[in-house]
């Protein structure tokens, strides 16, 4: 059986989010398939895992009494404190990456466990890295061809010496309102629009309480935010629908998403899909980007479509809500097999990407002086 490291948690505003997707996952994978291996990442930044991670309610309470983890060789070893010794659990086979923000989203994971020849079933470190950055998305969306919207990139530093002058930029380039966004932050957290300079400043100052960077982007009035995801099966890529997220006149903030009513992200996302022309240029759009970055696992890439019709890339999630099950599952029965897809897929790709290291014989040819 093999066994499957599932990382979830991590140092980062998502954490919460997180260890929703991550006890979802080990929860639909079950016992029976796979050697489940949970390994939660703390706010200390060290790994943990423990049966009872199964159940949500042990992540609300202070005292989780969790156990120490850590990887060599491929190979995860628990640490025992009682006795004082670490207790090996085997070769990971595969690694899931449920972590969602920070560097654990961003290539952290991927990473890791390349370094330690396992598996990956999620995205690697170099799909990972620029999906995680809002500004190279969109100058990688944009080497393809990929619309999207008008924006200002701002770094603190920057605005710290010359925020007038950055100001004046927006004002001209943009006009109000416009969305301030923390680059390298997800689930929407941070999202603000404002609508003058003095919003504006706000709206900046709280985007760089989470990021050093910013992005200022050109609001879009009776816009609509559209979801669609790929991932691959036996070397093909799969569509999902481009299905509507959200189509009020505002942003889809992380409020909408996860606390509104239970939250999108608890009810599976909404099910109206689009039809026609507008359906065919975003999976077209989805597939390109996958495709061009050599993308592995599932990822999310989030559209908005203006008023009079256009479309434009807004950003793409390596490790999307949920993994994006119910953008490809009619029923939540079906989550199983699409997890246990991307867990073979993910063992595929690495045998299909292994290649043989050369020894260059540098060193041995190298005489030193005495």
């Amino acid at each position: 059986m093999r066994k499957v490291a599932v990382f979830f948690g991590g140092k980062s505003s998502e954490r919460e989010i997180s260890v929703l997707t991550g006890v979802f996952a080990l929860n639909v994978l079950g016992k029976d398939t796979y050697d489940i291996l949970p390994v939660y990442v703390g706010e200390d930044g060290n790994f943990y895992t423990a049966e009872k991670m199964v159940d949500l309610a042990v992540f609300k309470g202070k005292e989780q009494n969790f156990s120490q983890v850590f990887f060599d060789s491929g190979k995860g070893y628990c640490w025992d404190k009682k006795r004082k010794h670490a207790r090996c659990l085997g070769t990971i086979d595969v690694a899931l990456n449920c972590c969602h923000g920070g560097i654990l989203e961003g290539g952290g994971v991927s990473a890791l466990m390349t370094m330690q020849g396992v598996a990956v079933a999620s995205p690697d470190l170099a799909s990972s890295s620029i999906f995680m950055d809002k500004t190279l998305t969109k100058l990688f969306a944009k080497s393809l061809g990929i619309p999207v919207v008008d924006y200002v990139r701002v770094e603190e530093k920057d605005y710290r010496k010359r925020g007038k002058y950055l100001l004046k930029t927006v004002s001209l380039r943009l006009k109000y309102p416009v969305v301030v966004k923390p680059a390298r932050q997800g689930s929407s957290i941070g999202v603000c629009v404002a609508n003058d300079e003095g919003q504006l400043q706000k709206a900046l100052e709280t985007a760089f309480s989470l990021d050093t960077l910013a992005v200022v982007e050109k609001y879009l009035p009776k816009k609509k935010d559209v979801n669609c995801a790929a991932y691959r099966l036996q070397g093909e890529i799969i569509l999902s629908e481009a299905e509507v997220a959200n189509s009020d006149d505002g942003v889809y903030d992380f409020s909408k998403k996860y606390l509104k009513e239970g939250g999108d992200f608890l009810k599976g996302g909404g099910r109206v899909t689009l039809e026609g022309k507008l359906r065919d240029k975003i999976r077209h759009y989805t597939k390109l980007l996958y495709k061009r970055l050599g993308v592995s696992g599932v990822v999310r890439a989030d559209f908005l479509i203006g008023g009079e019709g256009e479309v434009y890339l807004s950003e793409v999630n390596a490790v999307p809500g949920s993994l994006a099950y119910y953008l490809f599952c009619e029923r939540l029965t079906d989550a199983k097999e699409f997890f246990c897809d991307l867990i073979e897929e993910g063992i595929l790709e690495q045998e299909r990407r292994q290649k043989q290291i050369p020894e260059t014989g540098v060193l041995t040819g190298i005489t030193l002086r005495k």
